[in-house]
Order: C-alpha cells, then structure tokens, then sequence
C-alpha cells in the first residue's frame, strides 16, 4: 500500500512540474495593456476642460501615479520610432483594432509605467511631432475650439 502511494505521489508532483516548466517556457514576453480608465479620464476631461477647468488640463493632477515623463505619440506613428525615443522596446498592445487618437506614454526612471490612448474628437496642434516629450512640470494642456495645445 505505501509503494502504490508513494507511486501516486511521484507521479503527481512529476506532472505539477511538468506543467510548471510548459507554463513557464511557453509563455509570450512581457506586454503592457493600454489603461482603459486612464484613457477614458484622459479623454473626458479634454473634451470638458473648457467648461470645467477654463481650458487647462493638468496631466500630473489627471493621473495617481508617479511619473517624469510623459511622451504624446502622433496616429500612425512607427512603433521604432516611438522605441527610439523611449531607448527600448515598447510592449504596448492596444486592446481593439480601431483607429485610436494620440498615445499619452507615461514613463518613470526610464521605464513605461502607464499608456492611454485619446479617444475623442480634439485635435493636437503645436506639439513636436510624432513624438512630443513633456516631463511632469510642463506636461499642462490648453484646449481651445477642441484644438490641444502644450500649455
């Protein structure tokens, strides 16, 4: 009775570490999921900052993270440039195959912690393109007519 048991045992811990390694060695590398609420908070206080903020939308007061930098990419901007400016690789995947507006790329020590993409119908003028860098202490937009401006 004890071998039959043992037998079970070895068998279930062998098949607990196959399934480890499987799990393990086919897994994709690592991506980053654009922040859906992040987006949407983004978005609505663009689209409402005239009436509400006379026009200004503060980007660090927008967000409850930290971060230093804040790269806002331009439609159809190449991922390798985007990758050139951030000096590595951008794993950012959106979550639907729709024509999305400018990506707000919130970065940290180097590092993206956060992206959002802007989903409403402003457009972005006076920003150096496609790659406009602002770091926390200028990252303020002005939104006039729903023309997005550095503030």
């Amino acid at each position: 009775m004890g071998k039959v048991l043992f037998a079970v045992c070895a068998f279930l811990a062998t098949c607990i570490v196959a399934l480890a390694l499987v799990s393990y060695f086919g897994r994709d590398e690592e991506t980053l999921a654009v922040d859906n609420l992040l987006a949407e908070d983004l978005t609505r206080r663009i689209q409402t900052a005239e009436s509400e903020t006379d026009g200004e939308v503060d980007l660090v007061t927008a967000t409850d993270f930290a971060w230093d930098r804040v790269l806002i990419v331009a439609p159809e901007t190449p991922r390798e440039t985007l990758e050139r400016e951030l000096d590595g690789e951008f794993n950012g995947v959106l979550n639907y195959d729709v024509e999305s507006g400018e990506l707000f790329v919130f970065e940290r020590a180097g590092r993206v912690v956060r992206f959002a993409d802007y989903r409403g119908r402003g457009r972005f003028e006076g920003f150096e393109r496609p790659v406009a860098t602002l770091t926390d202490e200028e990252a303020v937009l002005r939104v006039d007519n729903l023309t997005i401006r550095p503030g």
